[in-house]
């Protein structure tokens, strides 16, 4: 059997990534990654991958579009450099395939559903301009390392239960989790609530990314081939809570891109994926875990 590392384990995407190759059969290694042990951006000597056939990057800078404005270059460097040291570690140990979670920040600000060869093609929204940058160049740097398979998985708004609720760095799912628990009213929505999102569920996202390896190389949307606007989305969480608010909006704070969703078709077709959580569903589940974990 091939041996399998997850790089990341302990986070929210890497874990689910680790229990959805265990109950597939595989034994994967995990290796933690944080900032109180060995860091991925910070070298490589520690980092043993001798005898790995395929490592899971699923270690990664990511927050909201309040921290990308705040701080967007703390973006850039953490996530070129671990990706570059993982690269290097690979192609120095014998590794066959790297198989990583890759923003869709990269993708041009455009109104369509966007197919993979778009990416790194065409203006990037204004608030995407750093960490888009970023990881369009970690898409060059992977064909750099010709000895390397590597695969890209390209997921819309990754949501659920164990993510990021902190209201500093949450993305807007976790973050109207979080504002609906509390029972915020009047509850704020920044912006004016109609940018369209395409959220993917963590189950979702993990099957797709074990099922990459032995996939052809190159990109793979994950996403629901569906849409959903943040009024939406705040609408059903609300009725799920039985939670009536006065809604109001604040257009001064930051927003993001007004239209994004993935053409998923590639996916489909090449892995035989396809989504098995409606946003519906999902956004119930993850409301769920907080509201039973809330305080712990």
């Amino acid at each position: 059997m091939k041996k399998i590392t997850v790089l990341g384990s302990n986070g929210f995407i890497g874990n689910a990534v680790f229990k959805r190759l265990q109950k597939k059969g595989f034994d994967p290694i995990p290796i933690p990654a944080s900032s109180k042990g060995p860091r991925l951006d910070k070298g490589i000597d520690w980092l043993n991958l001798s005898g790995i056939d395929t490592v899971y990057l699923c270690a990664g800078r990511t927050g909201g579009v309040g921290r990308m404005q705040k701080d967007p270059l703390s973006f850039v460097l953490p996530n070129v450099r671990i990706h570059m040291n993982v690269f290097e570690a690979a192609q120095r140990d014998g590794v066959r395939r790297v198989i990583c979670g890759q923003s869709i920040t990269g993708y041009p600000d455009v109104s369509h559903p966007v197919e993979e060869d778009e990416y790194g093609m065409g203006a990037l929204h204004p608030a995407y301009f750093v960490p888009g940058n970023t990881w369009r160049f970690v898409d060059k740097l992977a064909q750099m390392f010709r000895n390397l398979e590597v695969v890209f998985v390209r997921p819309s708004n990754v949501y659920g239960p164990r993510n990021d609720f902190d209201p500093q760095t949450s993305h807007v799912i976790e973050a109207t989790v979080r504002k609906v628990y509390e029972r915020q009213n009047p509850f704020v929505i920044w912006g004016n609530g109609s940018e369209t999102r395409d959220p993917t569920y963590i189950d979702d996202l993990a099957e797709a990314l074990t099922l990459c390896g032995d996939c052809p190389v190159g990109a793979y949307n994950i996403g629901t081939g569906q849409s959903v606007t943040v009024n939406e989305m705040v609408k059903i969480l609300c009725d799920h809570a039985d939670f009536h608010p006065e809604l109001r909006y604040d257009t001064s704070k930051p927003t993001a891109i007004q239209t994004r969703y993935l053409d998923i078709s590639k996916t489909q077709e090449v892995l035989k994926w396809n989504p098995s959580v409606t946003i519906e569903d999902g956004l119930k589940r993850t409301y769920d875990f907080y509201a039973e974990n809330a305080g712990r």
